[in-house]
């Protein structure tokens, strides 16, 4: 695997950890309100676990926050890109060469070798 091509699932892993997480805090707070529509085998877990679902529990919410927050900030890194992808302007992309780089780096190897094509395409050298 090309080193760093893990950053071009962040969108797909983010939402599967962030379901995971949802669901681990959703059945704990079912659990602790003592609801009857969760399974016994969900509470048998829980209660397994004695202590510890507190911090399940203040971890799920953490990894939701985080979650959140990596999937929106990945696809404004992806709209940020493709805006300053766009231009057909010599010069304002040479202006916005700085950014796109920023961007290229957290999105992934694609993203840097589109970047590099277009520098190529408006030849540009840096």
């Amino acid at each position: 695997m090309e080193k760093g091509k893990i950053k071009e699932f962040k969108i797909p892993i983010s939402l599967i950890l962030l379901a995971i997480s949802l669901f681990v805090s959703t059945i704990i707070v079912v659990y602790w309100f003592s609801l009857a529509i969760l399974p016994t085998s969900f509470s048998s877990f829980i209660s397994y676990t004695g202590n510890w679902v507190y911090y399940i529990f203040a971890l799920s919410i953490v990894g939701d926050g985080y979650f959140i927050y990596l999937f929106f900030s990945t696809i404004n890194a992806r709209r940020k890109f493709e805006e300053l992808m766009n231009t057909d302007s010599k010069a304002a992309f040479v202006k916005n060469i700085r950014d796109l780089e920023i961007e290229a780096r957290k999105l992934g190897p694609s993203f840097k070798k589109r970047l590099n094509d277009k520098k190529e395409q408006l030849k540009i050298k840096f």
